[in-house]
């Protein structure tokens, strides 16, 4: 794929191009926050990241998938409607690498050779995504030794960096290049200036050590490992490491009814919650603490790589380890880990 420019002066016209018959999402400074909103116009290029993720996009905290009423002659509701697929077309500029790699490791759970999520699908299909690279990384970012890059351009249609006080682009899908070109950004040689950006960026988060915790063949005995309780002990169970988080995607359905009708919801849940695995009977297989930041970090760093071809469900971005009451730092843990599987 190509290479473009876009200077200064055209970058108005360049996002109100984006915008053209599509919902624009970019990252906006609300105080001390930073959140992706709709955009009509220019985007600043200056913040550290959004607070949340943008998985909320595809996969909502809160979703009505379902509807139901209640026939006037019939005694029970039997008529349904189908929430699923009123997406609309949609650019998300401004994602992270780090992001757009979690929403990549989603979308292999979302959809896949067995299971499709309609909900999830109707939106991710629609939504073209435009990242922003990291040419200097921030403190609380590792993403390198999770495989990932400041300049990574997994589950981008294209990648954008700051250049000049303008952008420079590097399209990676056919519709991403199809996007920029209708911009009207001009083509430009960047190869090997992302190539220089890249190895910098790399090196200036530091030498930091490879988390990864793929070898299969010693789950068992990292499961049984003794850490676990240690590693548990600080946690609140309060679950804010799992709703931050850019590849959690656990979820409960509930219905909302009364006496005419209702609606079924999809809202986000965490396995953080003494509630969340425990069954009708009263039985929970996860009763402590220690089973269940087991599961979470068993999940990033053991189950998502053995299905996903060694991709870890931890992109490190960092939101989990500046936001956790109790310090407990997934990197200290992987370590742990590593050393536990050794």
């Amino acid at each position: 794929m190509s290479e473009y420019l876009v200077k200064e002066s055209a970058l108005a016209g360049f996002f109100a191009a984006l915008a053209n018959g599509r919902r624009l999402l970019a990252p906006q400074a609300q105080g001390d926050d930073c959140r992706l909103e709709v955009v009509a116009g220019p985007v600043s290029l200056d913040y550290a990241n959004t607070r949340l993720s943008p998985k909320s996009v595809f996969f909502p905290q809160t979703e009505k998938i379902l509807a139901f009423h209640k026939l006037a002659d019939k005694p029970r509701p039997n008529q349904y409607q189908d929430l699923g697929d009123h997406a609309e077309p949609t650019v998300i500029f401004g994602i992270r690498p780090c992001d757009a790699r979690g929403l990549s490791v989603s979308n292999k759970v979302f959809q896949n050779d067995r299971f499709t999520d309609p909900y999830w699908k109707g939106k991710y299909d629609k939504t073209l995504k435009i990242g922003l690279a990291c040419p200097d990384p921030f403190p609380q970012c590792f993403c390198a030794s999770m495989g990932g890059s400041p300049f990574g351009e997994v589950g981008l249609d294209a990648l954008a960096y700051p250049k000049d006080k303008g952008l420079g682009l590097k399209a990676l899908t056919p519709a991403g290049e199809e996007l920029i070109k209708a911009a009207q950004a001009e083509a430009a040689d960047l190869a090997a200036e992302i190539k220089s950006l890249t190895a910098k960026a790399i090196a200036a988060q530091g030498a930091l050590p490879d988390y990864r915790v793929i070898d299969d063949s010693q789950i068992m005995e990292l499961y049984k490992a003794d850490h676990w309780a240690t590693t548990a002990e600080p946690c609140l169970g309060c679950g804010v490491c799992t709703f931050f988080c850019p590849t959690c995607h656990c979820f409960d359905i509930q219905d909302e009814a009364n006496e005419i009708g209702g609606v079924r919801m999809r809202n986000w849940d965490t396995c953080m919650s003494e509630l969340f695995t425990r069954h009708g009977s009263g039985h929970n297989p996860r009763p402590s603490k220690t089973e269940r930041i087991r599961q979470r970090f068993m999940h990033k760093l053991k189950y998502i790589p053995i299905k996903q071809d060694g991709v870890r469900g931890c992109t490190g971005c960092g939101r989990c380890v500046v936001m956790c009451p109790a310090n407990i730092d997934i990197r200290t843990v992987a370590a742990t880990m590593a050393q536990a599987s050794a």
